[in-house]
């Protein structure tokens, strides 16, 4: 009978690699759908290992504590919505189209894209951050605010909004957040005519 071939310690690292990441990958889609659904206190590192096929201690091989689960999953909602909006503002879009494509995106990554898990819990569960997680985080909301700030200064200059443009910015924020607890998609209007509907109550 013949040895089996023995890999290199260094081979044997690059192919685990792509494993040990999608097994994060998994945990953080059970993670963000868990917390969307059960809040972040009340979901368990045991729901987590029992969701993905893991033990529990097994999760701590992946991240360290549930915090920086929680911290993982805001930053990746963070980082793509933050890409999304840069990338409208940077299109050829009149200011009006980049103010409807920052409402539309907001709304279809909650309640229709793939990650609108990730999005939900970013929505609802600041609260819940670990207070050492909350510099990056915050830095992250100032990216984030910079181009809401930009795409309404846009608007404003070109005299879709009336008003002082730093208020606007809270106001659309704060419509949105709140929808987040009552809009349904299925229902009267999908997130695109939500989207214009927001439009018409806060442009011209």
């Amino acid at each position: 009978m013949t040895e089996p071939t023995r890999l290199p310690s260094d081979k044997k690292k690059e192919l685990a690699a792509p494993v040990a990441e999608s097994t994060r990958a998994r945990i953080l889609d059970a993670a963000a759908h868990l917390i969307r659904k059960k809040g972040f206190k009340a979901t368990t590192v045991r729901d987590i290992g029992n969701a993905v096929g893991l033990y529990s201690g097994s999760l701590f091989h992946y991240f360290k504590t549930k915090d920086e689960i929680l911290m993982e999953v805001m930053r990746a909602a963070f980082i793509s919505i933050c890409t999304r909006h840069e990338q409208a503002l940077a299109s050829a879009l009149t200011p009006l189209e980049k103010l409807r494509q920052f409402i539309w995106q907001e709304v279809n990554l909650v309640f229709i894209d793939e990650e609108g898990d990730y999005h939900a819990v970013l929505y609802f569960d600041w609260r819940d951050v670990s207070p050492k997680h909350l510099p990056e985080l915050i830095q992250l909301r100032k990216r984030y605010f910079s181009s809401w700030t930009e795409v309404v200064r846009q608007c404003h200059e070109a005299g879709h909004l009336k008003g002082d443009p730093a208020i606007a910015v809270r106001v659309i924020e704060g419509t949105l957040r709140g929808m987040m607890s009552w809009y349904k998609p299925d229902g009267r209007y999908n997130p695109h005519e939500i989207a214009d509907e927001i439009i018409l109550i806060v442009a011209k």
